[in-house]
């Protein structure tokens, strides 16, 4: 598919959900388990573009036995590079920059994909590179107990996924080393609570692979008390310490449900300028400064970008993601919405089945961010 428009802020209201964002999420559960069993749902039948919204369906194939083509190999050259990473990559051929071999990058660093997580599933979406539609979307079943409420979900460079569960008692962080992309049951790092009792909305990673928090302030549907905060130290490690990055709870700074990256006038990822969303509207949003211009509304809780070198016409991609699970691509400018790409598992308890941001890879680009310290 592949939407051509670019920043032009174009207002066009192309889906409301009607979901203010402000209801309580229940505090800790005391299982991972709600009768959910390990399932993968095969590819999306895609609904026809000339018959409105078409909903994703399932066709029998067990995606356990399922190769994804993408996952296997990659003529991607642009991957970004972390910090303190100076190697660079082709076709899984990696060298730093002083000829040593290096380890190639990670599969799902290089293929396009998105990730998110409710109640006690991790659900992987497979992105095809050739048109940015959905091959498949496989369910995981996590036998962690978790606290039960919204999730924010980034993505690392190593394809590791760092997740963030909030409730009024605080917010747990959690890692997956390795996010399977068939159908399994997964345990999860517990990497502790946020200081200070913070609610987390959101997580993002910027183009030196450093991670931001959405701190949602005092509630949960306004702007008293928000700030993008991010890791100071070794959080992998259980070192959940933070830095205040912006005061979003002036201005004209919504109360960010997700944070994701941008495109630029020349179609290049951005990392300071990016796509944010609170309940529905989308914002062309200045993490640093920390005000925005409303595009519209479209989805309710999740927006992601995959850059341009992911796909075979080497143009980047917006994703809107709602409250029902249900997956659009987006224009950039306009927010205009194709059919829907894919729906995710129902909710099998109190949460919501789209309360979740999304994630994926991050290509090349550079941080116009401050830096640490």
């Amino acid at each position: 598919m592949g939407f051509a428009g670019r920043l032009s802020v174009v207002a066009v209201a192309a889906v409301w959900v009607g979901c203010g964002g402000g209801s309580e999420p229940a505090g800790m559960t005391g299982s991972a388990t709600s009768g959910l069993t390990t399932t993968g749902l095969p590819p999306a039948t895609q609904g026809s573009s000339e018959g409105g919204s078409g909903t994703g369906s399932t066709s029998g194939v067990d995606p356990s036995t399922t190769t994804s083509t993408s996952a296997v190999e990659t003529d991607s050259t642009m991957g970004s590079t972390g910090p303190g990473s100076s190697s660079s990559s082709t076709g899984g051929e990696s060298s730093s920059s002083t000829g040593e071999p290096v380890d190639p990058p990670d599969p799902l660093w290089v293929n396009p994909n998105l990730w998110y997580s409710t109640e006690n599933r991790l659900n992987y979406i497979e992105i095809d590179p050739t048109d940015g539609t959905v091959v498949q979307l496989v369910t995981s079943t996590i036998t962690t107990p978790m606290i039960d409420g919204q999730t924010g979900i980034t993505m690392l460079e190593s394809g590791g996924l760092v997740l963030s569960r909030e409730s009024a008692a605080g917010t747990e962080i959690y890692y997956i080393e390795e996010p399977p992309t068939v159908a399994s049951d997964i345990e999860l790092e517990v990497l502790g609570m946020v200081p200070d009792t913070l609610r987390i909305e959101a997580l993002y990673t910027d183009c030196e692979g450093l991670v931001y928090l959405m701190d949602t302030g005092t509630d949960v549907v306004d702007t008293n008390g928000n700030r993008l905060i991010r890791f100071t130290e070794d959080y992998l490690a259980g070192d959940l310490s933070y830095e205040v990055i912006t005061d979003l709870s002036i201005g004209n700074a919504p109360d960010i449900d997700d944070l994701g990256p941008g495109i630029d006038e020349d179609g290049e990822v951005t990392d300071g300028q990016g796509f944010a969303i609170d309940s529905g509207t989308v914002y062309d949003f200045n993490y640093t400064e920390g005000n925005g211009v409303s595009l519209g509304t479209a989805g309710t809780y999740g927006v992601h970008v995959l850059g341009g070198p992911l796909f075979d016409d080497e143009t980047a991609r917006l994703y809107i993601f709602d409250v029902t699970a249900q997956l659009f691509e987006a224009d950039p400018g306009t927010l205009a919405l194709s059919e829907v790409l894919v729906t995710g598992p129902g909710s099998t308890g109190g949460t919501a089945a789209g309360l979740s941001g999304i994630t994926g890879p991050l290509t090349e680009c550079v941080t116009t961010l401050p830096p640490p310290g």
